[in-house]
């Protein structure tokens, strides 16, 4: 398994959009946990977190290989992919994807 995480430096007043993409994923939780297996993931979690005065986005994910997670979500054979991709596009600040580099993962 690979993990991936990252923070998504987010665009002022992004505040109800990302509650948007939060009740949308929740409510469409079925075709969310279909792309999962669709990608090879095993766990994907998102935090919201604060730094400084400025919003981000954690992410963290869990698969057999994060390259096949980018490039069969970027096929967006599940409509919620296409959601989340442009959802993320209008919320992220420019340069505002940082990608952190795997260190230690522990699994039991």
């Amino acid at each position: 398994m690979e993990v991936a995480a990252g923070l998504i430096k987010l665009n002022p007043d992004s505040d109800s959009k990302v509650e948007e993409w939060r009740d949308t994923m929740k409510s469409r939780i079925a075709e969310a946990l279909a792309t999962l297996v669709h990608e090879g993931a095993e766990i994907e979690s998102w935090f919201r977190i604060q730094i400084e005065g400025q919003d981000y986005l954690l992410w963290y994910m869990r698969a057999e290989s994060m390259k096949k997670v980018f490039e069969v979500s970027r096929t967006f054979k599940h409509p919620i992919d296409k959601y989340h991709y442009g959802l993320m596009a209008s919320i992220t600040a420019p340069k505002g994807n940082i990608v952190a580099k795997p260190l230690l993962d522990l699994k039991v």
